[in-house]
């Protein structure tokens, strides 16, 4: 049974390979110098769209910087917050009731910058995730360029030959 399978698995596998592979081949889109107006116009999109995303990821970098510092100094301000709230706790158990409204003052102070730290690493995440999806999107962005690129050449070639033959039929004789 598992052979069978497993035949079955690398058989329909193989078939597919080979029909990605001969469909890749004939998947240009421009194939004439009629097309290279068309070609020309994507490819100024195209590298527009990756100009925008460029400026995206420089701005997202940027602010990674800052994140980073946010995170780090909210955690400092929480740590030193729930330092001073622990005190006034201690100083409260005496039983004034003015330390008591002080310490559970300090406690929401301290909750609230431990929160705002929790926040800042969850934005940084985040802008960490945001980097990537830019990053990947420039990548997809600019292999289109490169099928553009090739493309292109195949439509010079082709043109250059084509050229090379028409002097010859136009000699008279």
């Amino acid at each position: 049974m598992n052979s069978i399978y497993i035949k079955r698995v690398l058989s329909t596998s193989l078939f597919l390979t080979v029909i990605f592979l001969t469909s890749t081949a004939r998947a240009q889109k421009y194939k004439s110098m009629s097309d290279t107006v068309r070609l020309n116009k994507e490819y100024g999109a195209i590298s527009l769209e990756i100009a925008k995303l460029n400026t995206k990821l420089i701005e997202d970098q940027n602010k990674t910087a800052d994140y980073h510092a946010k995170t780090s100094s909210s955690a400092d301000d929480a740590i030193a917050t729930a330092q001073v709230s622990k005190d006034q706790a201690n100083v409260a158990t005496n039983g004034n009731t003015t330390d008591t409204k002080k310490a559970v003052s300090d406690a929401k102070d301290a909750d609230k910058k431990a929160n705002n730290a929790k926040n800042a690493v969850s934005d940084e995440k985040n802008n960490n995730k945001k980097i990537g999806q830019l990053t990947a999107q420039i990548e997809q962005k600019q292999k289109l360029l490169r099928d553009l690129d090739s493309q292109r050449a195949a439509i010079m070639a082709g043109s250059v030959s084509a050229n090379a033959t028409l002097p010859d039929s136009t000699i008279k004789q």
